[in-house]
């Protein structure tokens, strides 16, 4: 008899955690998460491959994840090319210190999007950060406009292996010039 994956959607905190099959652990099977962030959106978004990107919110007590501080802003139709996913680079959170989320012990991939959207920054040198998982310095001196050629280019930056053990995987923000900027944030458990 085939073995079958079984498709689950829960709600949990006001967030949508999609659970993509069932690992086994000790013969308890065991969701998988699979949560794909919006940054700054108001609304849900579902991209082409059928994921849903969640809409931003901040991290408050009984949460299961937001962004720490920060500002938000839609810059509506940049006509970003390169992606199947253009709506995630129209909005963007800046000069937050942090994102968290509170999630099962387990091993993650972590894809952070990013796009130099803001008119101010005409050139490579003018915003430049550091990006931490979990106190770990996972990007130096990111230069979003310098790796994506220019503005309005999607620039995909993934983290395979990160363990979380204490339930809180938490991405820091650190400026080094300007503020940092993040357009959407994807936790895949492993």
């Amino acid at each position: 008899m085939a073995k079958r994956i079984i498709f689950v959607t829960c709600f949990v905190a006001a967030a949508v955690l999609v659970f993509l099959g069932c690992a086994t652990t000790g013969g308890t099977k065991v969701p998988k998460t699979a949560l794909h962030v919006n940054c700054a959106a108001a609304g849900p978004y579902t991209d082409n491959a059928g994921n849903v990107w969640l809409a931003d919110q901040q991290f408050e007590e009984g949460k299961e994840w937001g962004a720490v501080d920060g500002m938000t802003v839609d810059r509506g139709d940049l006509g970003i090319t390169g992606t199947n996913s253009p709506k995630v680079y129209q909005t963007e959170r800046y000069s937050m210190s942090a994102y968290k989320f509170i999630v099962p012990n387990s091993r993650y991939t972590v894809r952070l999007h990013f796009a130099e959207t803001f008119s101010g920054i005409t050139g490579e040198g003018q915003r430049v950060f550091s990006v931490t998982i979990n106190g770990n310095v996972v990007l130096k001196d990111l230069d979003v406009y310098k790796e994506g050629g220019g503005s309005n280019k999607p620039v995909v930056k993934e983290f395979k292996g990160v363990a979380v053990t204490g339930k809180e995987l938490v991405i820091g923000f650190v400026s080094n010039i300007q503020n940092p900027e993040v357009n959407g944030i994807e936790i895949l458990a492993e």
